[in-house]
């Protein structure tokens, strides 16, 4: 073969090397996932879930992972990991008077974005997904604490997730409460990976825990006791987890963790 031909080879295989611009063959970079954390009353422990299963699920990922408190009106996120006043919040980043980059702290490896408490403006709809939008190729999961209810800036945050876990207490009126978050989830078709059934004392007034399956039709993915240690714990600003880590409910929440974890690396 002529060193013609020879160099016309060489570039025809490196064509073959380049990258095909076809459409449907493109590789899209890897986006985090938002899981979300809902309830309809408060009071359950909504925002206790996310502070201790977002810290675990960082330990157990050596970091990628951010936890956001988006319950906009009286965000309390902050409470949990000992910040009380943040200089930088959420709300600001919503203004547009930093970049969101700009609003994320660290708290012993986990990412987090909190909220001000002083915050006494009337929130209006936000673009939550816009917002978090660059940030999703940083990280491998997202974590976003919500508002109790089903009102604007809950739907909104809603709407932002690729799944959301449910927490309810095993209680009659807060089981019935629930079935609303159940029916705005599936009105905006937003899947639910499953309910957390919080501060469970196993007293004769409780549902039993197959009760309250039946009743809200959906997967128990998490069954928390009632513990004296989460409130010392969320007193001294510190998650159960790390606070007690072999306390009883610090012991189901980390094994939550390692559920989100592992579906989180599957999905």
């Amino acid at each position: 073969m002529g060193a013609g031909a020879q160099k016309a080879k060489s570039r025809e295989l490196l064509s073959l090397l380049k990258p095909s611009k076809e459409p449907g063959i493109e590789i899209k970079q890897k986006r985090a996932m938002i899981l979300g954390v809902f309830s309809c009353k408060g009071g359950v422990g909504k925002t206790t879930t996310l502070a201790n299963v977002s810290l675990s699920m960082s330990q157990l990922s050596k970091g990628n992972v951010l936890a956001i408190d988006a319950n906009l009106s009286a965000p309390n996120l902050g409470l949990h990991f000992g910040e009380l006043d943040p200089k930088l919040t959420i709300h600001d980043a919503l203004a547009g008077e930093v970049p969101v980059e700009k609003v994320i702290l660290d708290y012993h490896g986990l990412d987090v974005i909190l909220g001000s408490i002083a915050y006494g403006e009337e929130v209006h709809l936000v673009d939550l997904k816009g917002l978090l939008d660059p940030l999703r190729s940083k990280y491998k999961v997202i974590l976003i604490d919500s508002a109790p209810g089903i009102g604007s800036e809950v739907i909104a945050a809603m709407k932002t997730c690729d799944e959301i876990i449910i927490v309810t207490n095993p209680e009659i009126p807060t089981v019935a409460s629930t079935l609303k978050t159940f029916r705005a989830a599936e009105r905006y078709k937003v899947p639910i990976l499953g309910v957390v059934v919080n501060k469970v004392r196993n007293e004769p007034f409780e549902l039993p825990i197959k009760d309250v399956k039946k009743a809200l039709g959906w997967p128990i993915i998490s069954v928390i006791p009632e513990d004296i240690k989460v409130r010392e714990a969320t007193a001294a600003g510190i998650p159960v987890v790390s606070y007690d880590p072999k306390s009883p409910a610090a012991v189901e929440f980390r094994k939550l963790g390692e559920f989100l974890a592992k579906h989180v690396a599957k999905s």
